[in-house]
């Protein structure tokens, strides 16, 4: 009879030759793009996924304030006209998505401002970083442009109304002279801000060490190690002033902790917990639809997740997800979850809920998991938490969540419901109390409890073998650590 480690080892085994044959893929499919872009031929929407943030984040983090002084050149004259829609596109593509940054401004311009629609666009970029491309005149620094239409695929035809030399793309000041500038030059009735780059989530380490790789954040800049963290993030926010639809072209951002820090930034927020493509939005189709003259945001807004997971490159991938959440509701989502909390902290079915730890749908970041999936598994262990559980899970399905889409190995994932959530298996990290929402509710308090639980081994092992199929060898090596025995 096969022991259950030799079981163990044989899965990670066909993982990983399944993985293999995926990066193959995704290499033969960059290249036909990389040749379609040199023969001008019109970007194909429907080609499959590459993960933005797979395998090329930056790999140093930043050092907290650091900002760079750079030239201006003189503003262009701008019209003062309000139209029905600004949006404004803050582009870093100064790290490993350079390439994909050009295609995407080249698809903004397939569309075009119009008599109701401004698109408005800073795009950085910088030399010899990975994925480093000559296209477009192989310019470095960062430019703000107004986008008009045009067909040609390899260079950026709209007008450049200011340029920088050597700007700091992760200093979240600059985000906020671009967002404020954009605003008061192109004034619109209703306002989208959409923050395109790697994006990994609630953590950062600027203030422990330059050269610490975090993954937590968004808008990396490989050239100055900065990046902007989600507290700087809502600084950043307060400053630039509310706006209808915030959007995220980012991976792993739609986490509880990020919301609530910036609940007081958009009616409405869109972005991924998982992964989302390289090559991002699909911009024809989404700018169409602002385009249209429409002035409901909940409508754009649901329409940007729909439009995005019916794209090929969406359906086709191995994992994505994409929601838009209503942030009316987080008033009364934080009185539920306070509730819940209370629920969970007095029962005493701690270790049993951690044993189940494993059959929530977890994300890159392991550390990360869907925050229904796992209200789904408290409401099992005890009658008081089961009531709560439903409750909350009510709220984000009918009020918080207003849609979500969400594919795993190609299929459609019905264990990703919109909204992420910090939940490690041991080590609790204390940078986490500096949120807001720690501060707000008491999961920090549970995360430190539960931290301290010891689970059976077997338990961690079963569920995850049940719910995943194949556990990851990281997964394994964690049921032999010191937080419990195996039996």
């Amino acid at each position: 009879m096969i022991s259950w480690k030799a079981y163990i080892l044989c899965a990670v085994v066909v993982m990983a030759a399944g993985f293999g044959y995926i990066e193959s893929s995704h290499r033969n499919i960059q290249s036909d793009l990389r040749d379609a872009v040199a023969d001008n031929r019109k970007f194909d929407t429907s080609l499959p996924v590459f993960d933005k943030d797979r395998g090329n984040i930056p790999e140093s983090a930043a050092v907290m304030g650091t900002r760079f002084a750079h030239k201006r050149t003189p503003a262009a004259p701008v019209p003062v006209s309000a139209k029905e829609w600004t949006v404004l596109v803050y582009m870093n593509g100064k790290n490993s998505l350079e390439f994909p940054l050009l295609i995407n401004v080249n698809m903004m311009e397939t569309v075009g401002s119009n008599s109701a629609l401004n698109i408005v666009v800073e795009a950085g970029r910088t030399n010899n970083q990975e994925g480093d491309v000559a296209m477009d005149g192989d310019w470095t620094g960062s430019h703000r442009y107004y986008v008009t239409k045009d067909e040609n695929m390899t260079v950026v035809s709209s007008k450049i109304l200011q340029s920088f030399g050597r700007v700091d793309m992760g200093d979240w000041r600059h985000l906020v002279d671009f967002a404020k500038w954009g605003k008061e030059n192109y004034p619109a009735r209703h306002y989208m801000l959409l923050i395109w780059n790697h994006g990994s989530g609630w953590l950062t380490t600027k203030d422990v060490s330059p050269t610490l790789y975090s993954g937590k954040g968004i808008s990396y800049d490989d050239e100055t190690n900065n990046h902007i963290s989600i507290p700087e993030l809502a600084a950043a926010m307060r400053a630039i002033g509310r706006v209808d639809i915030l959007a995220f072209d980012a991976c792993l951002m739609q986490m509880a902790e990020v919301l609530y820090e910036l609940r007081d930034s958009a009616d409405y927020i869109v972005g991924a917990e998982e992964y989302m493509d390289e090559f991002g939005f699909p911009y024809q189709e989404i700018l169409t639809a602002f385009s249209s003259g429409s002035e409901d945001s909940r409508v754009l807004a649901a329409e940007m997740v729909r439009l995005y997971s019916e794209t090929p490159r969406f359906q086709q991938s191995e994992t994505q997800t994409i929601s838009a959440v209503n942030m009316s509701a987080m008033p009364e989502f934080i009185t539920a979850f306070n509730a819940w909390m209370d629920a969970i902290l007095a029962s005493g079915m701690k270790p049993q809920f951690k044993g189940k730890y494993y059959s929530i749908r977890r994300y890159d970041y392991e550390d990360n998991k869907d925050l229904y999936d796992l209200l789904r598994v408290a409401s099992g262990t005890d009658p008081g938490v089961s009531q709560k559980s439903r409750a909350l899970m009510d709220i984000i399905d009918r009020k918080l969540v207003l849609l979500t889409k969400a594919v795993r190995y190609y299929s459609p994932d019905p264990a990703s419901h919109g909204v992420a959530i910090y939940l490690p298996f041991k080590t609790y990290n204390n940078k986490y109390d500096q949120l807001a929402f720690a501060k707000d509710t008491r999961w920090a308090d549970f995360l430190k409890v539960m931290a301290a639980t010891k689970v059976s081994g077997i338990e961690c092992i079963l569920q995850s073998l049940t719910i995943n199929s194949l556990m990851p060898l990281r997964d394994y090596r964690k049921c032999e650590d010191n937080v419990f025995q195996l039996e």
